[in-house]
Order: structure tokens, then sequence, then C-alpha cells
């Protein structure tokens, strides 16, 4: 057998098809909650079968043959395709597309042994073969893997059992309750944007991904002015998000309003809801918008509240957003989300995840748009200094030593402890006999030991007090130390 379409299974459909266990699976389906579809896949054949038999049972009664003849794989004008539908009608539809394939050489005749031989010596074949009928069910029909049951009547529960033919050995089975028919509104948001030459269209649509599964979806039909536009069922996703669909239509002229629509079909043909769709030219720019930022700022007392980032985008462009984005590049890491999807009339967001300490952030701003386009402004350099405040001094002592005419006040502390890779340097703070108020002793002169000396001149007497602080490379600083007190004597003249 020739191979009719070369298409390639859908991620979803692959899984369900060949990720099972068992070696066959069957797969029944109703579209009206009365006649029954059936198709079964195998992953491997059995030299053992020659054909099918369909069984079916109701509650916990004794399996019962619904074929009155085998049900043999091939191709070939002489099978009885009334064996595989009991609707007169369709069988002579049936019969006349084949005929029409074999003519035009679409399908090659096969007779059942040598049909049966290449699906045992190549399983390729077999694989190819499952995934045309898994596209197009009256093939699966016409090669003897699908049957039509149109005998049910009993409001109650069945099941089907795929066995070989002639015997008791079950290949797979599955189960029906009457009255069930697939959930195939699987489509959810559609969407479109115009392609860069004057005469395209494309048509992005999302899909629930278990509905297709639980309704056995093998892909989806798409429309134009109620005209289908495909020939077999749209599966490839164009993105790397797999419950995201596209279509290119590209004899549509992009200048002008398009009424679409789309539904899923299921591997039996069966055809869900028909949502429609209408492209607008008017809803779309004719060039698509960067946000620029323009106001990198730290917010709140050295950073502590975040970073803000403002950027421009024009007013009359906003109706073709969704939103945008803020994304963070804490250098070298590469670019991450930093903030959710903003509204479009945003234009300031507020960063306050963490950042480390001395490090040279990016930042840029995306636009995105209605049509799923998503636009990056320029990325923005920043430096930001993460806030850490370092340990206080511990242990502050103070010495008093005269030296010409002169009080020195002899100040120490512990040093830096091991690990500590926060603290730059110290602030030293003294309050004379005079007041209490305290000021810096070394403000133009940054401290980076654990000691510092205080001068008093002749004639200032009294009680003196210090402390200090440790500032970080933040520039954050510490708690105070500890007070020390010393009392300053006059200098003997």
């Amino acid at each position: 057998m020739k191979r009719l379409v070369c298409t390639i299974l859908g991620v979803l459909l692959t899984q369900l098809l060949f990720g099972q266990n068992d070696n066959a699976h069957l797969l029944v389906q109703s579209p009206n909650g009365k006649k029954v579809m059936l198709v079964w896949f195998l992953k491997t054949w059995n030299s053992d079968i020659t054909g099918f038999d369909i069984k079916r049972k109701e509650g916990l009664q004794d399996w019962v043959k619904l074929n009155t003849e085998p049900i043999i794989p091939g191709i070939s004008m002489k099978k009885k395709l009334s064996i595989v539908d009991a609707d007169k009608n369709e069988v002579n539809k049936l019969e006349a597309r084949l005929y029409k394939l074999l003519a035009t050489h679409k399908l090659k005749e096969t007779e059942t042994a040598s049909y049966l031989q290449k699906l045992i010596t190549d399983e390729k074949v077999l694989h190819e073969l499952s995934d045309v009928m898994a596209h197009d069910y009256e093939l699966a029909l016409m090669n003897g893997f699908a049957y039509i049951d149109r005998t049910v009547t009993k409001k109650t529960d069945y099941q089907y059992g795929l066995f070989i033919q002639g015997t008791d050995k079950l290949l797979a089975r599955a189960s029906w309750n009457y009255g069930e028919i697939p959930d195939l509104n699987t489509i959810q948001e559609i969407t479109s944007k115009a392609t860069i030459k004057s005469n395209g269209v494309q048509i992005i649509w999302d899909a629930d991904m278990n509905k297709m599964k639980a309704a056995d979806v093998a892909g989806f039909n798409i429309y134009r002015q109620g005209i289908r536009l495909n020939t077999k069922p749209i599966t490839a996703a164009d993105s790397k998000d797999l419950s995201e669909f596209t279509w290119y239509d590209k004899s549509a002229y992009s200048t002008e309003p398009i009424q679409y629509s789309i539904s899923a079909a299921s591997i039996f043909g069966i055809e869900g809801i028909i949502k429609p769709y209408t492209y607008d030219p008017a809803d779309h720019p004719t060039t698509y918008k960067k946000p620029v930022v323009t106001e990198i700022a730290s917010l709140g007392y050295y950073f502590k509240d975040g970073i803000s980032v403002k950027w421009e985008f024009p007013k009359e462009d906003e109706r073709f957003l969704k939103g945008f984005y803020v994304e963070k590049n804490s250098l070298p890491a590469g670019y991450t989300k930093a903030s959710s999807l903003l509204e479009p009339s945003a234009r300031m967001f507020i960063d306050k995840t963490p950042t480390g300490v001395s490090s040279y952030i990016s930042f840029r701003v995306i636009a995105v748009y209605n049509d799923r386009t998503l636009f990056p402004g320029v990325d923005r350099l920043y430096s930001y200094f993460l806030v850490t405040e370092p340990p206080a001094p511990q242990h502050i002592k103070a010495r008093l030593e005269a030296t010409n005419k002169k009080n020195v006040v002899h100040l120490s502390w512990d040093p830096l402890m091991n690990g500590d890779a926060v603290t730059d340097h110290y602030k030293i703070y003294v309050s004379g006999p005079a007041d209490d108020k305290f000021s810096m002793a070394n403000e133009n002169r940054p401290v980076k030991a654990n000691n510092f000396n205080y001068g008093v001149s002749e004639g200032s007497t009294g009680v003196y007090k210090f402390y200090v602080s440790a500032i970080g490379k933040s520039t954050a600083e510490s708690i105070p130390s500890d007070t020390v007190a010393i009392d300053v004597p006059a200098i003997p003249k």
C-alpha cells in the first residue's frame, strides 16, 4: 500500500497511539450518541493476526460478535465494505472513493497475504499506516482497521472488544455509554496577524490539551467565508507551546476584513463546534512600536524599597496591546521576567526582587501585542547595590594620653569578624562636656582600621563620650556600638 498523505502526528496524538503499554489500542466514539464508530491501532504486528472480530457486551453479559465475517486487512475492490459499515449509502460512498483512489494511483491494490507480510516485516509501514488512518477514518474502514456499530438500542453501558478473528484472544477493549458524544469544544483564544506580504494572513489559536486527548482530536479544520482551506487536519504547532496552533492563509488579502472559522476534528472525522473569527486589518498596527525605558531609580533609603523602572509608549497604540512585561538581567545571568503581564496603560514597575552586592543590572520592557508579537525595547543598564547592614562594632575602649599640651583619646574596638564581607569603614561620633549632642569626629577622614585617635585641645576638660558605627559597601550604616565615656582633665602648665 502506498502512503496516501505525508503527515506527522502531533505530540499528543503520537503519545495517544504509541505511548501505551499494550500493543493494541482500541478507540470508540459516537457522533450522535447512538451510532458507535471504532478504530484500532497496533504498535507491532503479530503473525497470528490474519483478521479481526469486533465483539460487544452489555453490562455483565457475555461477548457477542458483531461482524458476520472476519474484518480482513488489505486494499482490494473485492472487499465487502458492508462488513465494517451496515449503512448502504455509506458503503456505496466508501466503494466509490476507494475506486477513485485506486484509479488515480493514490492507493495500490494489495492482496491480504502481501499486505500482512509487509506489516509483519516492517514496523515502519505499520506506523505510517496508523498515521494515515488517524487523519482519515474512511481509510481506516477501507484498510480493515475500523468498524461502525449501528445496532445500539438500549440505554446502557457497553464494552467493545477487539479480537483475533475466530478466537477468544482479546487484543484491546474500550467502553462507551449510551448517548455519550465527544466534547470537541477545545478551541480557546483565536487571534491573527498580517504576514509581511500584503496577500497573507496568519491565524493562531490555543487549544485545551486535556480536552484534545479526551476527545481523540486528530487536528483542526479552518474555513474562510465558509470554504474549508485545509485538505487534512491541521496538527502542527508553530511555537514551543504545544497548545498553540497556526495556519497561514497565503491567498488572503490582509488589507480587507475576512471571516474565518475553526473547528476541532476527532480521529473519526467528527467535527466539533465551529468557532467564528473575524480578521480586521484595523485591529493590527502598521508598525510595531518599542517601549522606551526613560528612567531607572532607587526607591527609599539605600534602595530598601526597590528599583523603579519607567518607560514611554504611544498612547494611541495601546489598543493593539495585551500589555507589558518588564525583564531584568542580573549580569551575566541572562534575562528573566521581573513582572507579570502589566496593563497596556502601565508606564512604571517597581522591582523588589533581591540583587547581588555591587552588581550591574540591565532592564528592558517587552510590548506584548494582541497578535502575540513580542516587541522588546532597548536594554538600559543600571548599577545597583544591595542594602546589607554591617554588624555593629563590639567592645569599644577608650584610653587617655597627654602629649605636647594636648590630651589624646585612643579609641579601639574589635577587628572584623571572619566572613565579614560587608563592612567597608567606620564612623566615630563624639560629644563633649559643653552638651550631650553627638557629632561626627571623622567627617572628612574615613576610618578603615579598628582604632581612632581623638585630640582634645588645651583647656577643654570634662567628660567626653564616644560611640562607633560601621558603614557597609552599599553605604548602609550599622546600629551604634556601646557608648564609652572618659574624663579628660586639664593639662598642667
